[in-house]
């Protein structure tokens, strides 16, 4: 697991980490473009409200490790040399302002006009780039493996995401 951090918010945790990789178009200048997204692999751990609390006061977050694959969306925070790695495939995958979800996070920028895409559309929708609904679909999403330590504070988490085996 990744070493001792600055940040006390951190809730993903990995020995490695997944680079989704796929096309679409952009919401504002209409051009066929990259999109990028954050996933983790099965053993991945997140910090997690423990369920096998009494009630709500006694309950404290926990480290949990996941039996399946995720998604990362609305992500916060990134350290240095995750973000390093991400500038070696992608500048349009960047930390940027979006009102809708009031502060900032790492998100999809078009390469054309700059305009940020939103995480909700990409993650949340049926059929968004990275919610397909069926195999064909997931198969235009491809996944490179980064063998390096990650962590992530991520307010979005899509846990055993519909068709990850049938991504390439």
């Amino acid at each position: 697991m990744p070493g001792p951090h600055l940040r006390n918010d951190i809730n993903i945790r990995s020995p490695r980490f997944l680079l989704a990789r796929t096309v679409g178009t952009c919401w504002h200048c209409r051009t066929t473009i990259p999109l990028f997204a954050l996933a983790v692999p099965p053993g991945h751990m997140a910090l997690e409200l423990d369920d096998e609390a009494q009630d709500e006061e006694t309950a404290v977050d926990t480290w949990r490790i996941a039996a399946d694959s995720a998604f990362l969306f609305y992500v916060e925070y990134l350290p240095a040399a995750v973000q390093n790695r991400l500038k070696q495939f992608t500048q349009s995958y960047r930390l940027g302002d979006c009102a809708v979800a009031a502060g900032s996070y790492w998100a999809n920028h078009c390469e054309h006009c700059g305009s940020l895409l939103d995480d909700h559309e990409l993650f949340c929708e049926p059929d968004g780039a990275f919610l397909p609904t069926d195999e064909s679909r997931a198969r235009i999403i491809h996944l490179a493996p980064i063998d390096e330590a990650f962590e992530a504070v991520a307010a979005g988490y899509a846990y055993e995401p519909d068709f990850f085996d049938a991504m390439a």
